[in-house]
């Protein structure tokens, strides 16, 4: 057996390892990535699996490996992983893209957060896979993950539907997932299985596009990384190539989403360049798109990048909304939760904001055991000229003023207020606020605001 050191360092790479960019911040899988605290034991996987036992080598401690250059040992490993731990049977080619099935994970797991607000359990949720790829692994994952889920895959390769239809059989999941030949690669989402329906909605779509736009760039990216490629790259060219490259075709499903609209929830797609995902927030914002999110997917020394749109008012939370990464910080979108810290106990503010509340014809549910509320405003009674509104009398009252928002069917916003012990020592409380739902962000900063001062009027702040 030829135990080379650079096999050596292959073999100790786990998923799970954790590594730090360039600002000092430590990359890690999804918190709920079941590899994120438990690597793969290819000892133990060699065992069960007689296929990929020729494919473990140990190094001279006694540490199991395997070559990440060797394709073959790649295939067989992802083989091995899907039928361990999701009970799923797999063929590919081995000149397609092999799916990191960690990797393959965090973007699964970052789309449930998306949609986690929006979504009931007894309800199916309706997806696009772009680009589906002869494993058809994000719709065999997500269907295997989450019992509701039900996919439309795409794909403009006559092959990669083929082998896509198969694994979809092999695994019974035909009755949820449907793939579907994309004949043109003019439309990406335009197509009749999309459109025809009226009473289908998709709650999201993903893709994970071709990162290149020429062979060449290609080539230059492979040589301009810091440290050799620990693992091989498999893939057709039209998984790894597109015209325009990946900022073209995600610019693409931009421009058929502003047709589409509420059609999707979410429009999301992975990212293989950081400069992408910059390139893509300006379009957001040049068309108007202030509902959006980014976030990091790392696995070992991999890092790819998310982005996600929508044209509804459900807002993220900030945990999704508000990447962790300092490369990211500035496209994030702005803030939907504030908060401020009293001098004073949670009681006092509770009995505080419920008289608040109560004035400013806020509607809404406390949470008498965790100091929580949940409510929505339907008219917009804090601002300047509503207050000077209110003060006048019922017959001189008039709906042509243009600075005062009247009440409508729907809330202006809804939000979250809640508020927790943050010093006991000397008796003070955080006050947050979150923004949930809504179209106007001014209209809920300045609700926000409003509550801010008067909280501060009443009780003293503690910087």
């Amino acid at each position: 057996m030829s135990t080379s050191s650079t096999k050596g360092v292959l073999g100790k790479r786990s998923y799970s390892e954790n590594v730090t960019n360039g600002d000092n911040a430590p990359g890690q899988m999804h918190p709920r990535n079941r590899y994120r605290n438990s690597p793969p034991d290819f000892a133990v996987l060699a065992f069960k699996y007689s296929s990929f036992y020729p494919f473990v080598h140990y190094t001279k401690e006694g540490k199991p490996y395997i070559d990440f250059k060797n394709p073959e040992a790649v295939r067989e490993l992802t083989y091995c992983l899907l039928r361990n731990d999701f009970n799923l049977t797999l063929n590919i080619p081995l000149d397609t893209l092999c799916p990191p099935i960690p990797n393959r994970l965090n973007y699964i797991h970052w789309i449930e957060d998306l949609i986690s607000a929006e979504t009931r359990q007894d309800r199916s949720v309706y997806a696009i896979d772009i680009g589906t790829g002869a494993s058809c692994i994000y719709p065999l994952l997500g269907c295997t993950l989450n019992k509701n889920w039900m996919f439309l895959a795409t794909d403009i390769d006559e092959r990669s539907i083929e082998y896509a239809e198969t694994n979809v059989l092999r695994n019974n999941l035909d009755l949820r997932i449907t793939v579907v030949h994309n004949k043109t690669d003019k439309k990406i989402m335009l197509s009749d299985e999309v459109l025809s329906n009226n009473s289908v909605k998709f709650a999201f779509c993903m893709c994970n596009p071709p990162f290149y736009e020429s062979q060449e760039q290609y080539e230059k990216g492979v040589e301009m990384k810091h440290s050799p490629s620990l693992s091989v790259c498999t893939g057709a060219s039209h998984e790894k190539i597109t015209v325009g490259g990946e900022f073209q075709f995600i610019k693409d499903i931009l421009e058929e989403s502003l047709i589409l609209r509420n059609k999707i929830r979410w429009y999301t797609s992975k990212i293989g360049r950081l400069e992408t995902v910059n390139r893509i927030v300006r379009e957001l914002k040049k068309n108007g798109i202030d509902n959006y999110v980014v976030t990091e997917f790392c696995q070992g020394q991999t890092r790819r990048w998310g982005v996600g749109w929508s044209f509804g008012t459900q807002r993220p939370s900030m945990n999704i909304s508000q990447p962790s990464s300092k490369k990211l910080r500035k496209t994030a979108p702005p803030k939907t939760e504030f908060c401020v810290i009293l001098s004073t106990s949670s009681d006092n503010i509770k009995k505080f904001l419920k008289q608040l509340f109560e004035q400013l014809e806020v509607v809404g549910q406390w949470n008498e055991d965790s100091y929580t509320f949940s409510g929505s405003a339907n008219i917009n009674t804090w601002s300047r000229a509503a207050r000077r509104q209110r003060l006048m009398k019922a017959d001189c009252q008039t709906e042509s003023s243009t600075n005062v928002t009247t009440s409508t069917d729907e809330p202006l916003f809804e939000f979250n207020c809640n508020f927790e012990p943050w010093n006991t020592s000397v008796n003070t409380t955080k006050v947050t606020v979150s923004w949930t739902n809504g179209k106007d962000r001014n209209i809920f900063e300045s609700f926000y605001a409003h509550v801010k001062k008067k909280l501060e009027q009443e009780f003293s702040t503690d910087e």
